[in-house]
């Protein structure tokens, strides 16, 4: 509720505006002094409803637009405060007056900026009542189906690919984004779960604009060494602000097994990934045409027992903005694989 000011109160009172079934308040009787007393719950201790406002997006900062509606059952008039705790950078407070019990219905505002793309649950206080409600945020303002996000990671949305040439029998597969979540190092992973029934794990900092893999050093949904360790490691595969050309590298992974020519080799293995490009022209798969795509090179690179690093294999991966990972295209003609997307994705 609007607070009501000293000026305009006041106004009202040399006016005699007041309507005669309401109390008379002033200065001198305490009016502005006294605090509120009311419930967030009915009669039978069940909360009221809570309205959510507004669109929630990943780093947009929170407008008059993003309210509250909270029905409030006040027992006595005063002034009032209404807060939600801090949740995914988001947090609801609003303070006033009101000049009758009863029910009302109080607009609380927004503050804040979405961090992650996630329904969240806060819970809204007053007077020592307490009730819940849910904010669902989507990727950031005006980019195709995900947002701004070039690896969207809310829940159910998902992606249908395709292995060209086929991988045995193995020819389309869909990813998913389950909707369990997990923190390592303050990044939130996502799950994405293959519909082969194996599972990957992806993360974004919304604050430098980088995306994390937690994995083995391998491309997205592919398995280049015959055997390897019992624990994932965390790198950024994507580096949406990195310069075309720049350049960064995994830690050092393994021990991993590599056999080449039927000769078996033990050593460990990293990563270098590249900006090849961003957004310069619009990329063509699977029938439909990207705009906003950045083609992220990745090398991985294989050090034996006693031995040094030498390249292993490469690849680019494409980027779009809004949809995620559109292809893949790993070694050289004529012995590369493709894992293009053949439909467009459903970002949620």
């Amino acid at each position: 509720m609007k607070s009501i000011t000293l000026r305009f109160f006041s106004f009202l009172l040399a006016g005699s505006l007041l309507v005669s079934c309401e109390k008379e308040y002033s200065l001198e009787n305490g009016g502005f002094s006294m605090t509120a007393l009311g419930s967030l719950l009915d009669s039978l201790g069940n909360c009221k409803q809570i309205t959510v406002s507004g669109a929630y997006k990943v780093d947009v900062p929170l407008t008059t637009s993003n309210y509250l509606g909270a029905n409030v059952n006040f027992i006595k008039t005063g002034k009032y405060k209404i807060s939600s705790d801090t949740v995914n950078g988001m947090w609801f407070q609003d303070s006033g007056f009101v000049l009758n019990t009863g029910a009302v219905k109080v607009s609380v505002k927004g503050y804040g900026k979405p961090l992650l793309p996630k329904t969240s649950v806060f819970t809204l206080r007053f007077n020592g009542t307490s009730c819940s409600f849910t904010v669902t945020t989507s990727g950031s303002g005006g980019g195709g189906g995900g947002g701004d996000d070039y690896f969207p990671t809310t829940t159910a949305s998902n992606w249908t690919y395709k292995y060209e040439p086929k991988i045995g029998s193995l020819d389309t597969f869909r990813v998913t984004v389950a909707e369990e979540t997990f923190t390592i190092d303050s990044l939130e992973y996502f799950q994405f779960a293959r519909s082969t029934e194996d599972t990957f794990y992806f993360a974004k900092n919304s604050s430098i604009g980088n995306y994390y893999a937690l994995s083995t050093i391998d491309f997205d949904y592919v398995f280049l060494f015959d055997s390897v360790p019992s624990y994932f490691i965390t790198y950024p595969f994507l580096k949406e602000r990195a310069a075309v050309n720049e350049s960064w590298e995994t830690q050092e992974y393994g021990i991993v097994k590599l056999v080449t020519g039927g000769v078996a080799e033990l050593g460990v293995t990293k990563a270098i990934f590249t900006i090849l490009s961003k957004n310069t022209v619009p990329y063509i798969v699977g029938g439909n045409t990207y705009q906003n795509v950045i083609a992220v090179k990745r090398e991985i690179q294989f050090k034996p027992t006693n031995g040094t690093f030498r390249s292993v294999t490469s690849g680019i991966s494409y980027y779009a903005k809004g949809f995620g990972l559109i292809d893949q295209v790993i070694g050289v003609v004529p012995n590369s694989l493709s894992i293009p997307i053949i439909r467009q994705p459903t970002i949620y």
